[in-house]
């Protein structure tokens, strides 16, 4: 996608590039281009879409033009543009005059990027303004043109590792005294390093070869070189313990700020987001790929600043020491950095490859047991158990083909490292045969060799361990960048005291592009009106209350709220006015009392006992023993159904909204419950707009009004008496509703909380 905000470019191949440039009018500007994957004969074959302000026009891949007649198409010609969707696959026409004329066909896996493409074309066509940023999901790179590994998803093979590196360092600066002081400690750990093999040489050279005359001057030399060995050998191991400590807090702390930078931004993503992952996966990038990048923060940029130190240090002494024997060591060095920089590659799609399996693995494992109750009752144990296994499989594959990569690496290391003291071996002992070169010069040297070929054969593990951060550094700060789909205007409307008139205008939404499941949404509410939603399964009740807590924004049309357009107000303001109670709400870990306050933090006691009380939650808290400090386990696990909703209409009410939305509020309470939480609300809605579903339709003869959907659209809107005399949709609800009760009743469901009163009230 380009930066502008009214375009959408996929990466044309070069032949077709040219084509279009040469096409284009004097004054013309490319809007959209698109390949699809489809003909119009339908065989599976590239075709291009190529939309400028002026006309749209049609291509093969290799830039000759495509369409039956013209392959233009010009937009003053034209009325409209729409998808339509077809068996596996779809299409979007243009209307010019009377006639659709077929524009491209695609397969259904791109229907989501046409559909708003074709909504993009609709509004050039029409004049409108187009704003196609953040609409159409980017399934290629725009640089490469490889497949993401996910929708909108970051091109690895594109991704800048140094500037990967230098984002990570940017964590780091807050702590700057520490960073020196680490590097410090570094410094004087290497020459401590340093100091034993340099002594080792005065060892052999001046007292275990020394003349037998001078045997009583070298017997207290070595007194003395030992003691300054042993005292180099103690300031190293103190000096590597405050260095490790030192180099554990600081890599804690970076990723303590990463992981909260992660939190946040999950925090903040829409619904949509989440719709498209699985938890599991977002819960491996909190915690596996944020693991990953510490443990490259404690071990490696320590060693790294270690033995960069040692190597310069170690070639100074050997150059000074023979710097004929110097070059001999340095010639498996080229072989070493040209390998790793070719295993580096090889390990870092090893290890995207491993962390995306292993993603896949803990969403797998965790949706397992997040549905476990389900997976029992249909004996579904096997299944799931093959689905584990293949999951698995995958991820055993991952870990030994990166495993594997780094065995080798780390075997030619060996391999080379060992050629270098052969030569050493041998030209070193050709020296002291000549008297040229000492033995303990030689030994001093070939200690120095093995430091020196260490680090570079460390540093291959550096490389694994670089892989690991770097992927996991790639997945944790794609979240981190990821936009929130809902986010506040630059300027937002502060409301702080909403009196609740909402209006919805010409509303169009769609879940998933090219879909809609609201179509042309017109309601005004009046502050203080209580709307019942109806409608069967799936008609957009519950998607027209997400639209009005703005867990998605609206695709089309008008939603207003006291007269200003929801998209312009505080979401931190909007969402203080509104209060819900959810079908199936979800309840923290913790006390009854801490669950009800959730949503009012500085709430007295009091006031839980009293939002508990208009719920009729208060008498069944009491009988537990702990009572309102008692536990409920992770989602209320030790609550029955009607208790968790009598403990979630609690916390909407001491909330104190000025907009209230009941989804289902009644539905998991038995008929007296029900009645006894009816008057409450009937309390509680006084004074605020509320929207309340229910398929009871006995909840809602309180409602004002009664707004009936089907298929996503409004079809018709009254008073209970009035829908009933309308003998419509409502009415055959009712109907349906009343017979079914019936037949409960005579098969004995007397006791059957939806069945008696529930039904004759309807």
């Amino acid at each position: 996608m380009t930066d502008s905000t009214t375009s959408y470019e996929e990466r044309m191949p070069d032949a077709l590039a040219d084509r279009c440039r040469e096409a284009l009018r004097e004054g013309e500007t490319i809007r959209i281009a698109a390949a699809t994957d489809l003909t119009e004969e339908l065989r599976f074959e590239e075709r291009w879409l190529v939309v400028t302000d002026q006309r749209l026009m049609r291509f093969d891949s290799n830039g000759a033009s495509m369409g039956n007649g013209d392959a233009s198409i010009e937009f003053s010609d034209a009325k409209s543009a729409a998808v339509e969707e077809l068996v596996g696959s779809g299409r979007i026409n243009v209307v010019i005059g009377n006639e659709e004329i077929e524009v491209l066909r695609y397969t259904a896996t791109q229907r989501a990027k046409f559909a708003r493409i074709a909504r993009g074309i609709d509004q050039l066509i029409k004049d409108e303004p187009v704003d196609m940023q953040g609409e159409v999901d980017r399934t290629r790179c725009g640089k490469c043109d490889r497949l993401l590994p996910e929708p909108n998803g970051i091109c690895s093979a594109c991704t800048n590792r140094l500037a990967m590196m230098g984002r990570i360092a940017k964590y780091a600066l807050p702590f700057k005294g520490r960073i020196a002081m680490m590097v410090f400690l570094s410094l004087l750990f290497t020459l401590a390093e340093l100091g034993p093999p340099y002594i080792m040489r005065y060892i052999i050279d001046d007292v275990l070869v020394a003349d037998v005359d001078a045997r009583e001057d070298a017997l207290t030399f070595l007194y003395y070189l030992i003691g300054a060995f042993a005292f180099v050998r103690l300031g190293s191991y103190v000096l590597e313990i405050f260095r490790d400590r030192l180099s554990v807090w600081l890599g804690g702390r970076v990723i303590v700020s990463v992981r909260e930078d992660l939190y946040e931004n999950l925090s903040r993503l829409s619904m949509k987001f989440y719709n498209k992952r699985q938890v599991g996966s977002l819960i491996s990038r909190v915690s596996n790929d944020t693991e990953s990048m510490m443990w490259f923060l404690v071990d490696g940029v320590p060693y790294i600043i270690t033995n960069l130190l040692l190597m310069v240090g170690i070639l100074v002494l050997l150059f000074i020491t023979s710097w004929q024997l110097t070059l001999l060591v340095l010639i498996p060095i080229p072989l070493l950095v040209t390998g790793g920089w070719f295993f580096w590659i090889r390990l870092i799609r090893a290890f995207r490859t491993k962390y995306y399996r292993w993603g896949k693995l803990v969403g797998l494992a965790g949706e397992m047991l997040s549905s476990v109750r389900v997976v029992k009752t249909f004996v579904q144990e096997k299944r799931e158990m093959r689905r584990f296994r293949s999951s698995n499989e995958g991820v055993f594959r991952g870990d030994y083909e990166s495993e594997k990569e780094a065995a080798v690496f780390f075997s030619t290391v060996s391999m080379l490292t060992s050629s270098g003291l052969i030569l050493v071996w041998y030209y070193g002992g050709s020296a002291i045969i000549d008297d040229s070169f000492t033995l303990g010069a030689l030994m001093m040297f070939i200690a120095y060799l093995w430091m020196l070929y260490e680090p570079l054969r460390w540093f291959g593990e550096l490389n694994t361990w670089s892989s690991r951060a770097m992927s996991g550094a790639e997945k944790v700060f794609e979240i981190v960048d990821t936009p929130a789909e809902t986010e506040d205007r630059d300027v937002p409307v502060e409301m702080n005291d909403v009196k609740g008139e909402v209006k919805f205008s010409d509303v169009v939404f769609a879940y998933e592009a090219g879909k809609p499941v609201l179509h042309d949404i017109n309601l005004h509410v009046q502050p203080g009106e209580m709307i019942g939603l109806v409608g069967k399964s799936g008609s957009g009740k519950t998607t027209m209350t997400n639209l009005l807590c703005r867990f998605y924004d609206i695709d089309d049309g008008g939603l207003k709220i006291d007269g200003v357009p929801i998209r312009d107000i505080s979401l931190k303001d909007l969402r203080r006015q509104i209060g819900v109670v959810l079908q199936d709400s979800y309840f923290f870990s913790g006390s009854v009392a801490e669950n009800i306050r959730y949503s009012s933090p500085d709430a007295s006691f009091e006031q839980i006992m009293r939002a508990a009380r208009t719920a009729n939650a208060h008498d069944f808290i009491c009988a537990k023993p702990d009572g309102y400090d008692t536990q409920i386990g992770e989602n209320g696990k030790e609550l029955s159904g009607g208790e968790k909703q009598r403990i979630a209409i609690a916390r909407a009410i001491i909330h104190d909204p000025r907009i209230l939305i009941l989804d289902e509020a009644t539905s998991s309470v038995d008929t007296h419950t029900e009645k006894l939480i009816q008057e409450a609300i009937a309390n509680l809605v006084k004074g605020r707009t509320t929207f309340a579903i229910a398929h009871r339709l006995s909840t809602l003869r309180r409602a004002d009004r009664l707004v009936v959907l089907d298929a996503g659209r409004i079809v018709e809107t009254g008073t209970h008496a009035e829908l009933l005399g309308m003998k419509g949709h409502f009415y055959r609800m009712v109907e349906t509703q009343r017979a079914s009760t019936a037949v409960m009743a005579v098969g004995g469901g007397r006791n059957d909380p939806h069945s008696g009163a529930n039904g004759h009230t309807s």
